[in-house]
């Protein structure tokens, strides 16, 4: 068992190194690329969130949309 978990930990530090090591080496564009690419991503799951509890919402209400 103890063997397992000690595979496991180690293989997590290496991944977590590699991509430390990859973020080292990055130009000041490609962290803009990555920002830009995790802000949007934030902005469409906040959008589908909230079209979701506005539904849910309108259907307490008792008005019902279909998209």
């Amino acid at each position: 068992m103890y063997e397992l978990l000690d595979w496991l930990v180690n293989k997590m530090v290496f991944v977590v190194f590699v991509i430390v090591g990859h973020f080292q080496f990055m130009t000041i564009e490609a962290w803009s690329l990555i920002i830009s690419l995790c802000m949007g991503i934030f902005a469409l799951s906040l959008s589908y969130w909230h079209k979701k509890v506005m539904q849910q919402i309108a259907r307490e209400k008792g008005i019902f949309i279909h998209e």
